[in-house]
């Protein structure tokens, strides 16, 4: 299955309240993002993943895919909203006012 199908079902799982699932159909997207050699789909994994993190209070875990995300850069923009999204949450967790 490639990254793209993995997002999507973990989207789908988290619809159905099923986090634990959708945690582990984004770590399938993120490895198949890596072995695809797509940069935009392995960031928008790592944003999907970080935020789920942080949505379940899980801060430590979140922090090394949101600073993997924010160092993500792309020409087109493609990903300047998941580059954003993350340094919002890092300070957020850091406790840094917006």
């Amino acid at each position: 299955m490639d990254a793209s199908r993995h997002l999507l079902r973990a989207r789908e799982l988290l619809q159905r309240g099923r986090p634990e699932l959708a945690e582990s159909a984004l770590s399938d997207a993120i490895d198949a993002a890596v072995q695809a050699e797509d940069l935009v789909l392995l960031t928008q994994a790592r944003m999907a993943l970080g935020a789920l993190l942080v949505e379940q209070q899980r801060e430590d875990e979140a922090v090394a895919f949101l600073q993997a995300v924010v160092r993500t850069e792309i020409a087109s923009g493609v990903v300047d909203s998941e580059v954003k999204s993350a340094a919002r949450l890092l300070r957020r967790i850091r406790g840094i006012p917006e």
